[in-house]
């Protein structure tokens, strides 16, 4: 009996250690197909349950038996059979499917499946951002459904203004929060070479984490890192000319002396120029005394360079993977400078990008990552402002004077000044910026300690940057030419500024320090290849100080603190559940008002998951309804003071009072200025968003979302309070309350054909308009005349109706009260019906200069080494109100100087000849025409416009002759920037903040490329 139970016990026993020995461990690495580890992709044995979850940098471990056959699987791309043979450790790279996009999507803290996101973010690859600029904000216009992008300058290095979803709010700060690694940080310290993943969150499930910092939505950029790959270095190779999109056309030399001598004959005077003068002028005989001068090509030059060097480097091994990358680029102004040997007041702008991220693996489960970045931008600027230089180049007469007399003298007369010496004579001015970011980071996984799917982080960021401005401005003397010698005909001067022409130096610096710190657990897991669910919850601290602060309040650190936290859950990837909150607050409110809790909840349902589906998967193979609803947070108030719960004092002009003997003493009165508000708290935006996801043929991909947003609490100084109420100055309170909504589109399309050819289509459309609810205003007379109700920066004016053309004209129509009205002024509509045109009659008209609608569109293809692509992007529903003296001509006293016009009016303005009543112009004037310069629908014009962003040719040249040299791949390519622009307004570009043209010119950009991997 007891041999009977011992032998099967002993066989057992000795089976057991030789089936173990026949199992092992495989150990390996998932990876994308740009080397980036894949983390939360799932590793398991086929036709088993068993399984692992790669870790965060792309990880995994799984015991295997001799006939297992592994598989690693991540939504958005082909199922990899993982082929081993001995090897422990292995590396598998997944095939992405065709037409998923950013599969792996940067979200708020994290990353997260797209097939699990059901909150409104918009991506984009970094080959549609790349361009030639200096900064990336100017090339985000059209290319993301969402966002509202306009370059107001083209200034050397200057950035685009833009917004997600247009303008929310018309409190103190409208624009986004901008996330570079998790810090907030500027967008343009990243150089487009260095970005992994560019990410727009939307709505308040993909913001609400961030509290009182989200609500105008958030941009997240994440740099690269290292993969586990032998080194691989790429240098890109930059070279090209920037040239002006569209000058302003200012009246010629005769068409300037014909408007000029008309002016003055049409009001009964003498012609100012005779015909004698006028020949001269003309011929260029003398260009001393009788100048024919180009003012704004006087200014510009047609051309100037672009250059751009990037060199980064990316690789590792099991336990430390790295990239480091560092840039150059340098781009000349187009300002028309001349030959100086003292010194360089050309507008242009230097930068400098180093970047380093290392990830050490210090332990199995232990991750260590490092991330350094520095940039040094250096400014050059003229010792004149730019603005002082194109108000002059657009005001100045061709015939006022030379640039600079032949003999080299400079120029100038009475009543205005020569653009010419405020650009090359005036000294310059330099700006010298440094910016050091650093960011620690601790990942540890716990799935092989405490439970599976378990991790944690801690990480802590210091930034600092500083800047030091130099100026040195001289003011040089000038002289006006009288005549020629009799005898000589040397040019006779009489002084009109007697300087020594010795510079003058001052500087300033500042800077500002930035301390980040976050720690964060995290729980993922997938159960029963069915269930998946995860959880996080954050502790961040943030403060920003002055380095040189300019009074006592700004001396104090800018505070943030909160926590933070999400919870999601997925049935077999189609029933989509999400919860978020944010409960953090800032040092500026009072005390008990600090914090706040910001929830959002959000549904989501793939229905093309369903078993119902398969048979119609192959003609829809993607749909997805999604919802999200919550609220966010906006701490950045403004109202120009901090600490609004405690009350000011006035101490300056508010008297005093004598008193003693002989009342020989003097005490300056005291009294309260901005009345305490305890109450002070943050803007609440309460965000709804409902969209769809679409894809047909496993081809096409169409995302639509409908939102709207809700904003009250918006902090501002109130006006309807009666003076009554004795206070001394408006108290500012949350009372202020404005809507807004739209919708935002995007659309990809993409085929391989049979012969290669490889082709993809892609657009965005977003329309975003607002209305401001409440803004404390008073009441006025016309209720048309409330700024509530209508759209934030919503224009005003009169609304026109045409031109007069007779007295009688003018006789019967109401009178306008706006100076002496003549025949060829305008005439407007009594709105009011009161038999006079006055203040009361400007209603709303038009648009506002932000634009409704944003669009993009392009195309881009491959064959046999050749590539094209080209992206449109374009904007609707904008206006603005245009005016100046270029449009309606000078006084008698400023006319021969500073009375230059366009040439466009001087082609078509009103006159006694030709009496058009529906002239492009009106008349024109030898006084102050205040009644044609009134804001209305003449002077307001339609600013859409359609632009050829970006376009680019290339050719890759095949790997059999690159190899042959030692290199991987090597690409030529040409790429143009802002090549066409079609738009109704001819003046000036329609882009630019100005409303007479007078702004550096946006610019276009040809550049020819080289890059090199090996």
């Amino acid at each position: 009996m007891f041999l009977a139970a011992l032998v099967p016990a002993m066989a057992l026993l000795l089976a057991g250690p030789v089936a173990y020995a026949q199992n092992k461990t495989v150990k390996g690495v998932v990876l994308d197909e740009t080397d980036t580890p894949v983390a939360g992709a799932y590793v398991y044995v086929k036709g088993d349950t068993k399984g692992s979850m790669t870790d965060n940098s792309g990880r995994f471990s799984i015991e295997v038996g001799p006939k297992d056959v592994l598989i690693a699987s991540f939504v958005g791309y082909e199922d990899e059979v993982i082929s081993y043979q001995g090897q422990t450790d292995v590396i598998v790279k997944l095939v992405p499917m065709d037409m998923m996009l950013e599969e792996a999507v940067k979200v708020a803290y994290g990353t997260q499946r797209k097939a699990s996101i059901v909150g409104a973010i918009s991506t984009v690859d970094m080959e549609t951002l790349a361009s030639p600029m200096g900064t990336i904000s100017t090339g985000l216009a059209g290319k993301l459904a969402g966002v509202v992008a306009m370059q107001r300058s083209g200034e050397p290095g200057a950035s685009a203004e833009f917004w997600i979803r247009g303008i929310s709010t018309f409190g103190a700060n409208s624009l986004p929060l901008i996330l570079v690694d998790g810090v907030e940080r500027s967008m343009d310290l990243v150089d487009v070479e260095d970005i992994a993943s560019f990410s727009i969150l939307k709505d308040a499930s993909a913001t609400a984490l961030y509290g009182v910092r989200g609500a105008n939505g958030i941009v997240l950029i994440t740099t690269r890192r290292g993969s586990e790959r032998k080194p691989q270095v790429n240098v890109k190779l930059e070279t090209g000319l920037t040239s002006p999109v569209k000058l302003p056309e200012m009246a010629s030399t005769e068409q300037f002396i014909d408007y000029l001598n008309a002016l003055f004959t049409e009001n009964g005077n003498d012609a100012p120029i005779s015909e004698i003068d006028r020949a001269k002028y003309l011929s260029g005989e003398d260009k001393d005394l009788y100048p024919s001068v180009d003012w704004v090509g006087e200014t510009f030059k047609r051309f100037a360079q672009t250059h751009k060097v990037n060199v980064n480097v990316t690789g590792g091994a099991k336990n430390v993977r790295y990239y480091v990358a560092g840039s150059y680029y340098y781009e000349d102004g187009i300002l028309n400078v001349a030959r100086n040997d003292r010194y360089d007041s050309q507008m242009n702008y230097q930068k400098f990008n180093f970047r380093s991220n290392v990830d050490i693996n210090i332990t199995k489960s232990t991750t260590l990552g490092l991330s350094l970045g520095t940039q040094v931008t250096l400014r050059n600027y003229p010792g004149s402002t730019l603005d002082d230089i194109l108000a002059l180049t657009m005001v100045n007469t061709p015939i006022v004077m030379p640039a600079v007399y032949s003999d080299g003298t400079l120029a100038e007369v009475k009543n205005t000044n020569n653009p010419y010496n405020r650009l090359n004579e005036s000294g310059y001015r330099s700006a010298t910026r440094n910016t050091a970011t650093s960011t620690i980071a601790l990942n540890q996984d716990f799935s092989d300690i405490i439970t599976e799917g378990l991790s944690a982080k801690v990480q802590l960021s210091w930034d600092a940057w500083s800047q030091t401005y130099l100026s040195r401005i001289k003011t040089p003397s000038t002289f006006r030419a009288t005549g020629r010698n009799a005898d000589t005909g040397a040019l006779e001067y009489e002084i009109m500024d007697d300087y020594q022409g010795y510079m003058n130096l001052s500087t300033s610096v500042s800077g500002q320090n930035q301390l980040d710190f976050e720690a964060s657990a995290l729980y993922e897991r997938n159960f029963a290849s069915a269930h998946r669910v995860s959880g996080m919850l954050l502790f961040s601290i943030r403060q920003h100080w002055n380095n040189v602060p300019d009074g006592y309040l700004a001396a104090f650190a800018y505070k943030n603190m909160g926590l933070a936290g999400h919870a999601t859950y997925s049935f077999k990837d189609r029933y989509f559940f999400e919860a978020n909150f944010g409960y953090n607050g800032s040092e500026n409110f009072a005390p008990g008002h600090r914090m706040g809790f910001f929830p959002s909840v959000a549904l989501g349902y793939m229905i093309s998951n369903e078993p119902y589906w398969d048979n119609i998967k192959n003609t829809v193979d993607e749909f997805k309804i999604k919802a999200s609803i919550g609220q966010i947070g906006n701490d950045q108030i403004g109202g120009g003071r901090r600490y609004v719960y405690n009350a000011t004092v006035l101490t300056s002009g508010v008297g005093g009072s004598n008193w003693g003997v002989n009342q020989a003493n003097y005490t300056a009165a005291m009294r309260t200025g901005e009345i305490a508000n305890p109450d002070v708290s943050w803007e609440t935006s309460t965000k709804t968003n409902v969209g769809v996801e679409l894809g047909f043929f496993h081809a096409l991909k169409l995302q639509a979302d409908w939102f709207y947003e809700y904003r009250d609490g918006i902090f501002l100084q109130r006006e309807s309070l009666p003076s009554a109420v004795g206070v001394n100055v408006a108290q500012y309170v949350n009372v202020g309350k404005m809507k807004s909504g739209g919708i935002d589109m995007s659309a990809q399309f993409d085929h391989q054909f049979a012969n290669g050819l490889n082709l993809s289509l892609r657009g965005t459309y977003t329309f975003s308009r607002n209305h401001v609810i409440y803004n404390d205003q008073p009441t006025p007379v016309e209720e048309y005349q409330s700024t509530a109700g209508f759209a934030f920066r919503q224009q005003r004016g009169l609304i026109a109706e045409g031109i007069f053309c007779s007295q009688e004209e003018i006789d019967a129509w109401p009178t306008q009260k706006f100076g002496n009205v003549r025949p060829g002024d305008i005439k407007y509509r009594d709105v009011n019906g009161d038999g006079v045109v006055d203040e009361y009659d400007k209603v709303p008209i038009g648009y506002t200069v932000v634009p409704e609608i944003t669009y993009g569109f392009g195309l881009s293809t491959s064959w046999k080494g050749f590539d094209l692509s080209f992206y449109f992007s374009g904007v609707s529903h904008v206006t603005r109100i245009i005016g100046g003296s270029q449009f309606w001509g000078g006084t008698s006293t400023t006319a021969m100087e500073s009375g230059q016009i366009y040439k466009d009016v001087a082609l078509n303005h009103w006159t006694k000849e030709n009496p058009d009543p529906n002239a492009i112009y009106p008349r024109i004037s030898l006084s102050k025409p205040e009644n044609n310069q009134q804001a209305s629908t003449y002077w307001q014009r339609d600013m859409s416009f359609l632009r050829l962003k970006n376009a680019e040719l290339g050719y890759t040249i095949p790997k059999k002759l690159t190899k042959k040299i030692g290199l991987q791949t090597v690409r030529i390519y040409v790429q143009g920037v802002n090549l066409l622009t079609f738009s109704k307004f001819k003046l000036w570009d329609p882009e630019i903040e100005a409303s007479y043209g007078n702004r550096y010119p946006i610019t276009r950009n040809v550049t020819l490329g080289l890059n090199i991997n090996f």
